[in-house]
């Protein structure tokens, strides 16, 4: 698994980390072989699904934000916006502070275009639910909700981390 696996100083909760990261990798593996690749949108590149999960990822970015997220220069990050809003899948707005700053934002046609690459999980649920008893489905919703609680969490302490004056 790609980037370093958090650690808390906690030998017992850094095991179980472990654990669960390793878990996942085989997860991911076996739910490649069960299912393959994700299927990708036939006109869009590489490079413009990226921006469009950055801009997801941090809606009211500006270009020049998103050029460091994507590791681009800030031409280049321009004309992929330029070339996601004429597909309708990106949408400039003024900043209501400071009318030079141009806020980038997913429309729904766009968020519908990332929605169409079924996620990998969807994919193998799909694929395994008739082999799941009644307690494996309560289990797996029980773990989803606090995965689910957990993600919130997180998106509010990034986004404070985003907020301006920081």
């Amino acid at each position: 698994m790609p980037g370093k696996i958090p650690e808390s100083g906690d030998p017992q909760r850094d095991a179980l980390v472990r654990q669960i990261f390793g878990l996942y990798d085989l997860t991911r593996n076996r739910s490649m072989e069960l299912v393959g690749p994700a299927p990708l949108p036939p006109d869009l590149t590489m490079q413009q699904i990226r921006c469009l999960g950055e801009l997801i990822h941090t809606p009211g970015i500006t270009v020049h934000a998103l050029a460091g997220r994507l590791g681009v220069s800030t031409p280049t990050a321009s004309g992929l916006v330029e070339r996601l809003a004429e597909k309708g899948l990106v949408e400039r707005h003024d900043d209501e502070a400071d009318r030079r700053v141009r806020r980038l934002h997913v429309t729904r046609d766009g968020l519908t275009m990332m929605g169409l690459m079924e996620s990998l999980f969807d994919r193998v649920l799909r694929a395994i639910v008739n082999e799941l008893s009644m307690d494996d489905l309560d289990t797996i919703r029980a773990s989803s909700l606090v995965m689910l609680d957990a993600m919130a969490r997180a998106l509010v302490t990034l986004r404070a981390q985003d907020q301006p004056g920081d």
